[in-house]
């Protein structure tokens, strides 16, 4: 278990290659492994269907991916999560527009496939790494966000670790401040839990100056 409260950034390993982007199932070398063509297939299928794309990173239980497709039947819903536990129970239940994905999300925005093509990406609660090539939020990551962002697109974050909410807060110094953007009635897990225990929960949404 992470303690939330003393959790501090760990230190991030410089990359051998700088081309190449770290993470699970092979980080940025994933999409181009023939066994996952259809799996790649299947992104680049539902990435070009008309109307804006949200994309939601470690959706977990699908609690609030869900419930934005339905809430949200207009738009294309992106999930990414690793835990294939969790992908398998969310996606039959998702519905048309929607797409659970197994993916590490510093593939998904290292890929190419999503430049310029996203409306709106939505973090929440995401687990703090204990091991640097674990971390998510560096700023390679978000400046691939920048790069997949459509003008106008909001990236909305929220967590209730408070040295995590410091680092992003750093990250996206150069971004402007904006509104969130709207949300459905049902709650993450983690979010329920922090409004049981009256845990402090932080919310950032920041779009491109």
């Amino acid at each position: 278990m992470v303690d939330r409260d003393s959790w501090t950034p760990p230190p991030t390993p410089t990359r051998q290659h700088q081309s190449r982007v770290p993470g699970a199932m092979g980080g940025s070398l994933l999409l181009d492994l023939p066994q996952y063509a259809p799996l790649k297939a299947e992104l680049a299928a539902f990435i070009h269907q008309p109307g804006p794309l949200a994309v939601e990173i470690g959706f977990d239980h699908g609690i609030t991916l869900l419930d934005h497709a339905r809430c949200f039947p207009t738009w294309r819903w992106l999930g990414v999560e690793i835990r294939e536990k969790q992908v398998l129970a969310v996606r039959p239940n998702a519905p048309d527009n929607c797409l659970p994905l197994r993916l590490d999300a510093r593939t998904l925005l290292s890929c190419g496939l999503l430049h310029q093509r996203v409306d709106r990406v939505d973090v929440r609660f995401p687990t703090p790494a204990l091991n640097g090539r674990h971390l998510l939020w560096t700023p390679a990551f978000v400046a691939d966000l920048a790069t997949c962002l459509r003008p106008g697109g909001v990236v909305t974050i929220a967590t209730d670790v408070p040295a995590l909410a410091r680092l992003i807060e750093g990250l996206f110094a150069g971004w402007k401040s904006v509104a969130a953007p709207p949300r459905g009635a049902a709650l993450s897990r983690r979010e329920r839990v922090c409004r049981r225990d009256g845990v402090a929960v932080w919310w950032g949404s920041f779009g491109l100056g």
